[in-house]
């Protein structure tokens, strides 16, 4: 059996060399270029079973190979290698008709998989490469402007489906035992996974009756919602992470402030009058009402009076005092002993709420 012929085209030389080195272990006979006229006329002159083609070259880029060869020879088997990979340019190399597209740096593995499989193809009619490169969409745009007939066999985390071109329009979908509209939306949330395109397949059966445009526009829809919830429950458990953190805050202070010798209780109020947290065996609602009216009179008559910020005070609760002090989010309220000194309290508890 005569040995497949190979062309390898790419401005680096030591790219050319290793992969030459490398396919001709494989038992191809292969000739290697660093030019891009050179490798349009030594395919013309000599011929070649399969080229792979660096997209980005000096002279004559992977694009203008490609597209010559393909005009020279429209059985030609081209793979594109590139490191510049563009959407645009994927996009453009899947059109000229590359049997596959390869992102540099390909390892050895990689390489000699992809040239077995192409060369094993013979008439070049499928197209292999992921969706990352490639999106889903690109995909879509070209194959219902140019008209193909085509399946487009997709996998994606332990799924596979497929969807079906034929006469400008996207005609079934199938993942599973699901079929229609549905497969194209979910399918079209998947930012990865391997895509695999054969021309000349014939749908088995027609599920699909929109165009493919509105198809596209309502998938993104849909993206686009499901993104916005997304953000919103992230936000929501953010938000839930914080109070949480902050219910825990001030449950520590409560009992911090607890601690101080010559406290009784403890109640925090929010400047609504809402109890935050309470160290007490009393009402903590009456006693954080006590809290907040006495905080916000002192402000304002500080206010009033210009004296300043209000820090603490103390006001009688029948035999029992409260010292209370104030924070720009809320009130604490302090139940005192007999014999405390409302001075020192007032100065271990400004040292715990800092």
């Amino acid at each position: 059996m005569t040995a497949k012929r190979i062309l390898v085209v790419d401005d680096e030389p030591n790219v050319v060399k290793s992969c030459v080195k490398m396919l001709e272990m494989e038992n191809y006979v292969v000739q290697g270029t660093t030019s891009g006229a050179e490798a349009i006329a030594l395919y013309k002159n000599e011929g070649f079973d399969l080229a792979l083609v660096d997209l980005k070259m000096p002279d004559v880029n992977g694009l203008e190979v490609l597209a010559a060869l393909r005009e020279y020879d429209p059985s030609a088997a081209v793979i594109i290698f590139t490191a510049y990979g563009t959407k645009e340019n994927v996009v453009e190399v899947l059109r000229l008709g590359a049997s596959e597209f390869l992102e540099k740096p390909v390892d050895t593995s990689t390489l000699v998989a992809t040239v077995h499989r192409v060369l094993g193809q013979g008439n070049g009619s499928v197209v292999r490469g992921d969706l990352r490169t490639l999106t889903l969409p690109s995909i879509v745009q070209i194959n219902c402007t140019e008209r193909n007939q085509a399946r487009l066999r997709l996998k994606h985390g332990g799924q596979e489906g497929c969807i079906f071109f034929a006469d400008g329009e996207i005609v079934h979908a199938s993942l599973g035992a699901q079929v229609g509209e549905e497969v194209v939306y979910e399918i079209l949330s998947w930012e990865d996974g391997d895509f695999e395109l054969e021309m000349g397949v014939p749908s088995p059966q027609q599920s699909i009756v929109i165009n493919w445009s509105g198809l596209l526009l309502e998938g993104i829809r849909r993206l686009d919602e499901k993104a916005a919830g997304f953000e919103q429950a992230v936000e929501e458990i953010e938000t839930a992470g914080r109070e949480g953190m902050q219910d825990k805050m001030i449950q520590e202070l409560a009992r911090a402030l607890k601690g101080i010798e010559s406290v009784a209780g403890v109640v925090i109020t929010a400047r609504d009058g809402v109890v935050l947290d309470h160290e007490l065996d009393g009402d903590p609602q009456k006693e954080g009402a006590v809290a907040v009216f006495v905080g916000n009179a002192a402000s304002q008559i500080g206010e009033f009076l210009a004296l300043g910020p209000f820090e603490w005070g103390t006001v009688g609760l029948g035999k029992d005092t409260m010292l209370v002090l104030e924070r720009s989010d809320y009130h604490v309220g302090l139940l005192l002993s007999e014999r405390a000194s409302p001075a020192m309290v007032a100065s271990s508890a400004q040292h715990i709420l800092g």
